[in-house]
């Protein structure tokens, strides 16, 4: 009996078969806030996470030339060790982790005054050994202040802008649209867009003005000039007069899948109804219908340009035409179709 029991404990960690593998962690579908709350000489409080949907969140902290974005992406399967003293904590990219746990705020010391820092927050899902990140929410950057009279007077660092909304859309030409909105702005200069192809490197792709200082809601929108090719990621930076510098979250658009080029007419027979005209995958695309009869007489011509990817429409067949088969000529800017009607009483 005790031989069997040895037995099966060295089945086990020899890793024989039927030993129960371990679960996969998946990374969560929402990245989390991060913003500046106070701002001394030598320490930040950041609040973040609040709207992620991640078990927990490693929040990681780069000096930063003028406030420029600094690689600290948060990798897959790695586990870091923070410390609020900069520096101290897990190496992340090109600055160091701070926080690593379930809460939402943390103080972190040992930095330099006047002095621009870039921080983010990864949300993260762990399963057994291994553990996966959301990498695509805010970031930000601000500037310690210059050394204080006495930390007691030092002020808070007020964000250039209260972001309520930033999303975007795609139409069916691959053009994107990106739209944002903000409930108030402080001496705000302007937002940058930025565009990514991989979620990771970002280029400025477009600014636009900002209203500067601002109590009431405002809806901003922006038009990329340039088509999108495949997969694309889109952030906003908000810059202040004074330098300070925020990022939204990532929005990530894709080209909707491209219908392909049908047309269809029915009742066919007439039989007596109206004739309905289904266009499919024509959106946008200038057309001329021409119906013809038996001897080649046009007694339909339209121009039509179809405003939906599913465009259905009544076909307006003159009143006096008679009974007998036509043809239904749809001529579109690089193909032609023909379809054959039997009009009937």
């Amino acid at each position: 009996m005790h031989f069997r029991y040895l037995l099966v404990l060295l089945g086990l960690a020899m890793g024989l078969p039927g030993r129960v593998a371990l679960a996969q962690a998946t990374a969560p579908d929402q990245g989390g806030s991060v913003r500046a709350v106070h701002v001394t000489a030598t320490t930040i409080e950041i609040s973040f996470g609040n709207n992620g949907t991640g078990q927990g969140r490693v929040v990681a902290i780069a000096a930063s030339p003028s406030g420029a974005p600094m690689p600290l992406a948060a990798v897959d399967g790695q586990f870091y060790n923070a410390a609020t003293a900069f520096g101290q904590g897990s190496p992340i990219g090109a600055g160091y982790a701070v926080y690593s746990g379930t809460g939402h705020s943390v103080v972190v010391t040992g930095l330099q005054p006047s002095t621009y820092y870039y921080f983010t927050n990864a949300e993260y899902n762990i399963d057994g050994a291994t553990i996966a990140y959301n990498t695509h929410g805010t970031s930000m950057s601000t500037s310690t202040r210059s050394a204080p009279i006495t930390p007691s007077i030092t002020a808070p660092a007020p964000l250039p802008v209260e972001l309520t909304s930033f999303t975007g859309k795609v139409d069916a030409h691959a053009i994107a649209t990106l739209q944002w909105t903000t409930a108030t702005e402080r001496n705000t200069a302007y937002f940058a867009l930025e565009r990514s192809t991989n979620g990771v490197d970002f280029a400025e792709a477009g600014r636009v003005a900002a209203a500067s200082t601002s109590s009431k809601p405002l809806a901003y929108q922006w038009l990329d000039p340039q088509r999108l090719a495949g997969p694309t990621y889109y952030r906003l930076r908000q810059a202040d007069n004074d330098g300070t510098v925020a990022y939204s979250s990532v929005v990530t658009l894709t080209i909707a899948p491209q219908l392909a080029q049908h047309v269809e007419v029915y009742p066919n027979p007439s039989a007596g109804r109206a004739v309905q005209l289904l266009l499919q995958g024509y959106e946008g695309e200038a057309l001329m219908l021409r119906l013809t009869d038996a001897l080649g007489r046009s007694v339909l011509a339209q121009a039509l340009t179809p405003h939906d990817a599913q465009y259905l429409s009544p076909l307006a067949l003159p009143q006096d035409l008679v009974s007998g088969t036509y043809v239904l000529t749809l001529a579109g800017k690089v193909t032609t179709v023909q379809k054959r009607i039997v009009v009937s009483d």
